[in-house]
């Protein structure tokens, strides 16, 4: 009789048998005893969990003539024939390889009879995710409404890529990873009943390989056996898999964590020389990270982490060595160095500088070598680890000051400073030229004028016609305010008079609304000329209010950022009033001229004649006639 791979020799044959699936079996047993069994299944789950076990398992339970609690009899004429294959009323198909509609269209034509022999014709269809759109849409009536004894059992790898009108027609299972102590235990029974010896190391070796699938586990078992015979063990199963063993990894993290490069590159070597791939070897390393990370945690990792007591014990002691931006960082060097190393003519080096910057991190300038080195630094301070010679004449004060300055570069983007400068005397504070507005809760808020509150709201006037994208909010912008006992006065610049007071008298209505709607209160309002004011009188409408009771000198302190600038004697407000809104105003003399009348010299209008203007001009003609003095203005 020819070979038969160990992991087909013992597949599951009842419900009882599958490992690991207890939540799903438990169900389709269930099913199978009240005669409650669905029309279409979808198993789904990863590779080697059960799913076309279940499938094979449940397709005779149906049909059995003599089921016992769920479970097919394998005896019966019915099951022995679906076995053999003899009874064709089980089909099975892969859609990995009969994709196509045509396919799934002879499906279609092969329901329509009733079985040959047993009670159901059951479609086990694998991998029905690799179907074309038009398989499935073939697919979907027959699976909605099949006829009374036919049944559908789908099984994927990747249930998202099964549309959901396909999902909504299938009772979904989901496989489990199985655990490395199911698969440990499951091996044994097997390799006793076939008379091999293999140690308890060996079988938690294997299923740690297994990565929760038992087909996988049962065939590098098989692999093993092979290569070392009827006795196993865990030097066998690194000699014939050439993985790198749990001491190495242990030596190459302790090499890291003592910073000796030397040691580092040794090891990698070493593993080399033994016939280790140093992918797997990095695989190895993030598998122990993980670990470690667990240990840092958690405050019982043996739940989280499969593998031998004393081994526990070392993970937990090498841990308290690291820090968490350590496991960090170095998981994130060792996965990009497996993704480099893949184009890398010399993958060796690739691994061996990226295992290096991890024992020098001063090699490395990212801000996550950086995080590392202050943590590492912080962990040694808070637990007191001894320190050199040399510092222990002195005290902390200059490596906090050293942390506390790295702290602030890292968090401001930059790269940590060279070094702590001595203090020097206080430089006198200069007059603040740029502020930074710092909201104040209405209730918290006070004024130096009566009216400084009113003239405060010109601002979002202006903003407020600009949102409703009024066009005669642009003179405004370069206008100051104040009050008097009859209302708001608006403060033109002397060299922009004629033309903003102009547009300002025709839509007062506008700006009256506006500024209505942001106080509350309807006001009067006029337009002067800010020459004729004293500077003194007037009151900046973006003039930053102060807490109350709060002094000037706190309320720079607290409220505003300054950039300190060399004093100007010559400092114009409305200049200041330009250099702190720049980002908002609008270069009036490169986008707009002024002269709204040709014939007349600005400022010689008449009040008269301005009384005598059509208050009717419409939007249009202003825009237009402003793009007329801006083409006049380019010209000259």
């Amino acid at each position: 009789m020819a070979h038969q791979a160990i992991y087909r020799k013992w597949r599951p044959m009842v419900f009882d048998d599958v490992v690991g699936q207890s939540h799903i079996t438990r169900t389709l047993k269930n099913q199978v005893i009240s005669g409650t069994t669905g029309h279409a299944y979808l198993f789904c789950g990863t590779r080697g969990t059960g799913k076309t076990t279940c499938a094979k398992i449940l397709s005779r339970a149906v049909n059995c003539l003599d089921p016992h609690d769920g479970n097919p009899c394998n005896e019966c004429e019915i099951c022995r024939g679906i076995i053999d294959g003899s009874i064709m009323d089980v089909v099975e198909m892969d859609a990995a390889s009969n994709n196509g509609v045509e396919d799934i269209r002879g499906v279609l034509d092969d329901v329509n009879y009733a079985a040959s022999a047993a009670k159901y014709t059951v479609y086990i269809i694998d991998e029905v995710h690799m179907l074309s759109q038009s398989a499935f849409n073939a697919l979907l009536k027959t699976l909605e409404e099949p006829p009374e004894n036919v049944m559908f059992i789908l099984a994927t790898t990747e249930a998202h890529k099964v549309p959901q009108t396909i999902l909504s027609r299938c009772q979904r299972f989901d496989f489990r990873r199985i655990s490395a102590d199911d698969i440990a235990v499951r091996m044994k029974e097997i390799a006793y009943a076939d008379g091999y010896k293999i140690t308890d190391g060996a079988f938690r070796m294997l299923a740690s390989l297994a990565d929760g699938s038992m087909r996988d586990g049962l065939s590098i078992m098989e692999r093993v056996i092979s290569a070392a015979g009827n006795e196993v063990t865990e030097s066998d199963i690194v000699s014939t898999l050439g993985i790198s063993t749990q001491d190495s990894v242990f030596e190459l993290v302790d090499a890291i964590i003592a910073g000796d490069a030397a040691e580092v590159v040794s090891v990698i070597d070493k593993s080399l020389a033994e016939g280790k791939n140093l992918a797997q070897l990095s695989n190895s390393v993030l598998e122990h990270m993980r670990s470690l990370m667990i240990c840092k945690l958690s405050k019982e990792p043996e739940t989280l982490i499969e593998c031998e007591p004393k081994t526990l014990v070392r993970l937990k002691a090498q841990s308290e060595k690291l820090t968490f931006e350590k496991l960090n960082h170095a998981s994130k060097v060792i996965s990009e160095a497996q993704a480099d190393a893949k184009a890398a003519k010399v993958p060796r080096l690739i691994y061996e500088l990226a295992y290096i910057k991890l024992a020098r991190p001063e090699t490395d300038r990212s801000p996550e070598a950086i995080t590392d080195r202050l943590a590492a630094i912080e962990q040694k301070l808070e637990y007191g680890v001894p320190q050199p010679r040399k510092a222990e004449t002195g005290d902390n004060g200059e490596l906090l000051k050293r942390i506390e300055a790295v702290e602030a570069a890292i968090k401001n983007g930059a790269a940590a400073a060279p070094a702590v400068k001595k203090e020097e005397p206080p430089v006198q504070k200069k007059k603040p030229s740029a502020r930074l507005y710092v909201p104040i809760p209405e209730d918290e808020l006070t004024y130096d004028y009566p009216t400084a509150k009113l003239a405060r709201n010109w601002n979002s006037t202006v903003n407020t016609m600009k949102q409703r994208k009024n066009p005669y909010f642009f003179p405004l912008i370069n206008c100051m305010a104040t009050f008097d006992a009859e209302g708001l006065i608006i403060l033109v610049p002397d060299d922009r008079y004629n033309f903003t007071q102009r547009t300002t008298v025709n839509h007062l209505s506008e700006i009256r609304e506006a500024f209505q709607s942001v106080t509350g209160t309807d006001y009067t309002i006029k337009v002067a000329r800010r020459s004729d004011f004293d500077d003194s009188l007037i009151l900046n409408p973006f003039e930053l209010p102060k807490r109350k009771g709060e002094s000037a000198e706190s309320e720079s302190e607290q409220n505003r950022e300054t950039v300190p600038e060399e004093k100007d004697d010559n400092d114009d407000p409305f200049d200041k009033f330009i250099e702190k809104f720049s980002d908002i105003i609008i270069d009036a003399d490169k986008n707009i001229s002024f002269d709204f009348d040709r014939n007349t010299e600005v400022g010689e209008q008449s009040a008269l004649d301005l009384e005598d203007s059509d208050e009717d001009d419409d939007q249009e003609e202003f825009l237009d006639e402003n793009e007329m003095r801006e083409t006049n203005a380019e010209d000259e």
